[in-house]
C-alpha cells in the first residue's frame, strides 16, 4: 500500500513515548520527501480525496520508489466530541481537513515543512512533490 495511515492518538502515543516533535517523526531520514495527509473521519472533502491521493501515491512511488514516503494521519471525530480535532489543529498547526504536507529532512534544522495545502488539486500536490524529491535528492548528496 503506497499511503501508511497513522491514527492520531497512535501518533500521540508514539511522540509522549519518544519525546520527538511530530515534524521529526514523521520525517526521519534525509534525502525523502514525506507527503502527510491530514483527515478526518465524516470529512466529505477527506473522502474525496483519498481515492486520488492513493492513485498520485502509486504513480509517484513507481517513479521515485525508497525517495518518497506517504503517511495519512487520520482524525476521528464522535458526533458528540471536537477533542481530537483540536489536538491534532494544535500539534500541526492546521485549521481545514484535508490538508497536505510535504516535510523534508535537514541536515541542521530536523524537519521542515517544505510545502503545506487544504484540499489541493492533485496536480498541484503532484508538482510540488515533485520537486520535494528533487530538492530531498540535492540534501541527501550533500550530506555524503
Amino acid at each position: 500500500m503506497p499511503v501508511n495511515e497513522i491514527e492520531f492518538t497512535k501518533l500521540e502515543k508514539e511522540l509522549s513515548e519518544t519525546g520527538k516533535p511530530a515534524l521529526d517523526y514523521l520525517a526521519p531520514d534525509i534525502g525523502k520527501a514525506y507527503v502527510v495527509a491530514i483527515t478526518r473521519e465524516r470529512c466529505p472533502a477527506c473522502k474525496k480525496q483519498k481515492p486520488k491521493l492513493d492513485k498520485l501515491a502509486a504513480t509517484l512511488k513507481q517513479k521515485h520508489r525508497e525517495k518518497i514516503v506517504f503517511i495519512r494521519i487520520h482524525v476521528k471525530r464522535p458526533p458528540d466530541s471536537e477533542e481530537e480535532s483540536l489536538r491534532s489543529k494544535n500539534m500541526f498547526g492546521h485549521y481545514f481537513y484535508p490538508t497536505n504536507l510535504i516535510l523534508l529532512r535537514t541536515k541542521d534544522r530536523g524537519a521542515i515543512e517544505y510545502y503545506r495545502n487544504a484540499s489541493p488539486d492533485m496536480r498541484e500536490l503532484g508538482k510540488n512533490i515533485e520537486a520535494a524529491v528533487e530538492t530531498a535528492t540535492m540534501m541527501k548528496k550533500e550530506t555524503d
